[in-house]
């Protein structure tokens, strides 16, 4: 069992480097299950697939899910800062930066090679989840109809629900996976000391939001908006940007259409996920103390969910139908993240030197380069060619 200090630390480090969207789950699971050990691969895979039936954003999911696993709700709550927090300081400065100059071209030229890095962490996602999950050509199968699923637009929460049923009808077997760890805060139910846990952290919440409003009543008001999006954000990050857009953009006026999507860049070259956009447009309202609760807003209501939600899902652990369907659903993730990786190469690989640093971050990662050094060198190249040479 890590300390807490231990966890933050390496947590953050996971953070810090977080590019690729859902295919950073591959990084983050070599990070816990490989190197680490804090949870055997079963336990990490029945994880990912809990969080896949959520709204919010998934990687964040999986890593308070994981500090849950470690050192129960306090563990969740500092995986969950410590993930978030170096997205949050990153671009907290983009933002500053931003609103006082409004120049955006090393961001344009940085991100053009980092999207290019992105393609090979994706890629090294869907090698790295194929061996685990694609054991059986039914789930093969559920992949692949999943993947033209997410082409086609379907609604991602009926997709998940088809995957779940589909591998209780084909009845999927269990891949072979190590045991889960005994003991640690794997429940099989809500003990009364984390619900007072839960209300605390929830009456903390609500503090902050009264606080706020006595400073700045538009940012409770952002806030209140913000984590009505964040419970509602079913398929990770990106399908909430339309509501994002409406809600600040065409709504309350608070940023221009082209400001929003210039948020949305540096949301992409910041590592984290999509969602700490809302850290930009918090700024744009309120500065440091929008920003704050505007990244608050966002991602509280996914954590109390998922933390009233694992013990309840750890008594069902045991039970075949449903660890059929979580077989299922987990085909369906191996889908996503081809559409992800099928859209990001079609969007960043369009030219010589992008699709050299992808073939060349690809190879560095599969001989177990640092990504942290990776995304550095990358980024350095990147400005260098498409900020100074072209």
């Amino acid at each position: 069992m890590p300390s807490f200090r231990s966890l933050f630390l390496k947590i953050f480090k996971l953070g810090a480097t977080a590019y690729g969207g859902p295919a950073m789950i591959g990084q983050i699971k070599e990070a816990a299950v490989n190197r680490y050990g804090w949870v055997k691969e079963g336990e990490f895979m029945r994880g990912v697939a809990l969080c896949q039936l959520i709204p919010g954003a998934t990687m964040v999911q999986i890593v308070t899910y994981i500090g849950y696993r470690v050192r129960g709700i306090w563990g969740a709550l500092t995986a969950a800062v410590a993930f978030i927090l170096p997205a949050f300081i990153a671009l907290l400065a983009l933002s500053a930066i931003y609103f006082r100059y409004h120049r955006l071209w090393f961001v344009e030229a940085l991100f053009k090679g980092l999207g290019a890095i992105v393609v090979a962490i994706i890629l090294n996602a869907c090698i790295t989840f194929g061996r685990s999950v694609l054991k059986d050509w039914k789930v093969v199968l559920i992949a692949v109809l999943s993947f033209f699923a997410f082409f086609f637009q379907w609604n991602f929460v009926l997709i998940f629900v088809f995957a779940a049923v589909a591998g209780l009808l084909l009845r999927l077997k269990k891949p072979q996976t190590k045991a889960a760890p005994s003991g640690g805060a794997s429940l099989g139910v809500v003990k009364g000391k984390e619900y007072l846990i839960v209300a605390l952290l929830a009456a903390f919440v609500c503090l902050m939001f009264a606080l706020s409003y006595l400073t700045d009543p538009k940012v409770t008001t952002l806030s209140l908006s913000l984590s009505k999006i964040g419970a509602l954000a079913f398929g990770g990050g990106f399908p909430a940007i339309p509501l994002i857009q409406y809600e600040m953009v065409d709504r309350f006026h608070w940023l221009s259409t082209k400001e929003f999507l210039d948020g949305i860049a540096l949301g992409q070259v910041t590592p984290g996920p999509i969602l700490i956009t809302a850290t930009f447009i918090g700024y744009k309202v309120s500065n440091v103390l929008g920003a704050t609760m505007a990244t608050l807003g966002i991602f509280f209501p996914s954590f109390f969910i998922l933390v009233l939600l694992i013990p309840y899902h750890d008594r069902l652990k045991g039970v075949e139908k449903i660890q059929m369907m979580e077989q299922g659903i987990l085909g369906s993730f191996i889908g996503m993240l081809g559409l992800v990786l099928y859209n990001f190469g079609r969007a960043s690989l369009v030219d010589i030197p992008r699709i050299l640093m992808a073939a060349a971050a690809f190879f560095a990662i599969y001989k177990k380069v640092s990504l942290s050094y990776i995304l550095l060198a990358g980024g350095a190249l990147s400005i260098l060619i498409y900020g100074f040479l072209f």
